[in-house]
């Protein structure tokens, strides 16, 4: 049994880790001015001008900074049902199966019902069948959480036509900047979207994520939520609104709905702001480095497929293999040579200890092979065109 760790063998070919620290000399220098400069280091001005500056790249109308990925989904999920399903504490939630664990675990800590699609080899994008599955018993979904798997966008035409009353929430934490068929930023399509900015991903702020949205009314309820659902952290119009219904509280201490401590910091949006500047260039590595290993990668006997490179972002470079043997061959051969690897997200999220109450069973034959077939290996802006080929020399030398 291999274990999932980097050889540190001193012949090691190459020293390839998941994942590598994007945070220099430049931020380094602008979080020393801050703290020389400033007194003030929770949620302030900073972190608006991030809001501002991401709301700009991403195109659209209001952006909120907070301490996760993992608490924007939170975040969006409990706004939209406060401000759009007010009589309904459980909704129907279509997602994918091949998923990250904290999506879900916030569709069952808010005691939703879950509901699983699967997904192609191409794109990662929900199938015809299953889709089609849903529609054909009845399912009624009252939101569709997209998520956009390893910088690869999502092609959500057949979902709308199916359920065009759904309300659409995407999924981009690891996506940034991939486009759709219809060359528009994923984040764009549905009502509400959501980034994440951990260490690893396309930039970084530490830990740290983004909700993005058109709807003034979300967004404020959003701003109060994240603050403990105080309605002064609400825009002004919105605010007052809020002491006008409750003119017996003290304004400084009025909470109009149930809320988080989701804020993040002002060093964060310092980070995140040098960070920016350099995203669409870290995008554009990540893309030329996929199409490299993919073109390097065809042919292989042990490779099953690979996704479509159009409008990619690349988070990761994946391998799907044509067996699990084949893939495990693979794996330890990689980890030989100083190349770390991972399992493809959580697999067939339904086959997760944490997921053991869930009593459906949705066919899902490609989330399955997914979980049993594929892995893969980091990607980033420091990864080059020769390692990469030097790396699929070594692979074919395994299957050869």
């Amino acid at each position: 049994m291999s274990k999932n760790i980097i050889s540190t063998h001193k012949n090691a070919t190459f020293n390839w880790p998941l994942q590598k620290n994007t945070i220099g000399l430049q931020e380094k220098l602008a979080l020393i001015g801050f703290i020389l400069k400033s007194d003030r280091f929770t949620n302030g001005p900073q972190c608006l001008d991030f809001e501002k500056a991401w709301t700009k790249w991403q195109g659209r109308k209001y952006s909120l900074f907070v301490s996760s990925g993992t608490t924007a989904n939170t975040l969006l999920l409990d706004a939209v049902r406060d401000l759009y399903f007010s009589k309904k504490t459980k909704l129907k939630i279509l997602c994918p199966a091949v998923n990250w664990a904290t999506n879900i675990s916030t569709f069952k800590q808010q005691g939703h019902d879950i509901f699983f699609y699967d997904i192609d080899y191409n794109t990662y994008s929900p199938t015809y069948s299953s889709l089609k599955r849903y529609y054909q018993v009845g399912l009624k979904p009252d939101i569709i959480y997209a998520t956009h798997i390893m910088g690869f966008a999502n092609d959500l035409r057949e979902v709308k036509k199916y359920w065009p009353e759904a309300i659409v929430l995407e999924d981009c934490c690891e996506s940034h900047g991939a486009l759709t068929r219809d060359k528009h930023k994923v984040g764009n399509e549905g009502l509400g979207s959501t980034f994440s900015f951990y260490f690893g991903h396309h930039m970084t702020t530490i830990e740290g994520g983004m909700v993005s949205t058109d709807d003034e009314d979300l967004y404020n309820l959003m701003r109060a939520k994240r603050s403990h659902g105080m309605a002064r952290e609400m825009t002004l119009n919105y605010r007052q609104l809020e002491e006008r219904l409750a003119p017996d509280i003290d304004p400084m201490f009025l909470f109009p709905t149930e809320g988080y401590n989701f804020r993040n910091t002002e060093l964060g949006a310092v980070l995140g702001l040098v960070q920016l500047k350099k995203l669409d260039s870290f995008i554009k590595q990540r893309k030329e480095n996929y199409c490299v290993f993919l073109s390097t990668m065809i042919g292989h006997p042990w490779i099953k497929s690979l996704p479509d490179p159009t409008g990619n972002s690349a988070m990761t470079l994946p391998f799907h293999c044509v067996s699990p043997e084949k893939k495990q061959i693979l794996k330890d051969r990689l980890i030989k040579l100083g190349v770390e690897t991972r399992p493809f997200l959580v697999g067939n999220l339904l086959k997760q200890p944490f997921m053991s109450d869930f009593k459906q069973k949705p066919y899902l034959p490609n989330s399955e092979e997914i979980h049993t077939h594929a892995f893969y290996i980091g990607n980033n802006h420091f990864v080059t065109e020769e390692q990469i080929y030097k790396l699929s020399k070594e692979l074919h030398k395994c299957a050869a």
